[in-house]
């Protein structure tokens, strides 16, 4: 067999693989699109669903990877589980009262992704790099908005933001890296725009960064390396 037969073999392959995944994203692909596509007014129940939906259908594409691998890698199943708090998390922002029940279930997620992400290597200067733009942003745009428990709250949640991002970073992932920083703005424009000021298309922006967001993270799973140990 000659070195030209094998690279259209390889292409085949390639081709095939994405094929293959863009399968797997399509109910993804529909759900957001009827997303954007009907923007019901919120808080109803039919806000709640087709909101849900997209991530829901990110943690089917993460649970429908892995069983074509053979394996649900501790990896894939963490961030098939901060996938599902993150749909918990959806609902709880679609309703106005529980939106420190959404900050819980989004913590929830951010932990899962950091399990995921490992604390090797440490990588220490990329967590003050981090950190320090997050108490930047929180000290600068968002605590003169805040007041009671929400100054707290935020302060809290945007360290263990900070943390996702600074493990995403380090772990040599490079869609998790992207969705990690993606997340960052969507979360900062989702604040500004519930304790500061609302602007036009401030929900166009912050879910199609939020979405943007979750499918690199989700579709991170597809490069891990398996190890004999898991298969």
């Amino acid at each position: 067999m000659d070195i030209l037969e094998l690279d259209v073999q390889y292409r085949r392959k390639v081709a095939g693989n994405r094929r293959t995944l863009l399968l797997k994203l399509l109910p993804f692909l529909a759900s957001s699109t009827a997303y954007f596509t009907l923007l019901p007014p919120e808080p109803s129940l039919l806000s709640t669903v087709v909101k849900c939906l997209p991530t829901f259908s990110l943690a089917l594409f993460v649970a429908t990877q892995a069983k074509s691998a053979g394996v649900l890698t501790p990896y894939a199943r963490r961030i098939f589980q901060g996938l599902l708090f993150s749909c918990v998390g959806d609902a709880c922002l679609v309703w106005p009262e529980s939106f420190l029940a959404g900050i819980g279930a989004f913590s929830v997620c951010h932990i899962s992704y950091i399990s995921a992400f490992g604390w090797t290597p440490l990588q220490p200067l990329t967590f003050l790099v981090i950190e320090g733009l997050m108490a930047l942003g929180y000290a600068m745009i968002l605590l003169p908005c805040l007041s009671g428990i929400y100054t707290w709250a935020a302060l809290l949640y945007s360290v263990l933001l900070g943390i996702m991002a600074w493990r995403a970073l380090s772990c040599s992932k490079r869609l998790a890296s992207a969705g990690s920083l993606i997340f960052l703005v969507s979360d900062l424009l989702v604040a500004h725009d519930k304790f500061c000021t609302s602007y036009p298309l401030a929900r166009l922006l912050i879910m199609s960064t939020y979405y943007v967001a979750q499918t690199l993270i989700a579709l991170s799973v597809t490069s891990q390396k398996i190890s004999w140990k898991e298969n």
